[in-house]
């Protein structure tokens, strides 16, 4: 199955937390937006964490943002009153045929088609 994976499900992996760990391993091809590459990247704080990013994030198809994700992103900002990186994220994975797997419930539910929202921490 093929899942564009938003950044707080990748910062939760990188945490060690366990449902993300196991969210990750359901899907065969893995992606993220560049927007999410970019905030987990811009929260490495040594030269260290940034080399373990650098490394796990290799695992992932990067997809950039052309013209017809940021068309379908003004689209779904408009429609939805996303913020302009979530609706870029969301359009990514709606270009790229995927599930966006997201813990986001603040500005995305279940209901929304394409959003797999897989767990909750307290």
């Amino acid at each position: 199955m093929k899942a564009v994976i938003d950044s707080d499900v990748l910062i939760d992996f990188l945490k060690g937390v366990p449902e993300a760990k196991k969210e990750l391993a359901l899907y065969s091809d893995r992606c993220v937006s560049l927007i999410s590459w970019m905030e987990i990247m811009s929260g490495t704080e040594t030269p260290e964490e940034e080399r373990q990013c650098r490394s796990f994030l290799m695992q992932f198809r990067v997809i950039e943002i052309g013209r017809e994700i940021a068309e379908q992103a003004v689209m779904f900002r408009r429609a939805h009153h996303l913020k302009l990186p979530d609706a870029l994220i969301l359009a990514t994975a709606h270009h790229a045929g995927c599930i966006l797997v997201t813990r986001n419930t603040k500005d995305f539910t279940s209901k929304t088609p394409g959003i797999r929202i897989p767990y909750r921490l307290s």
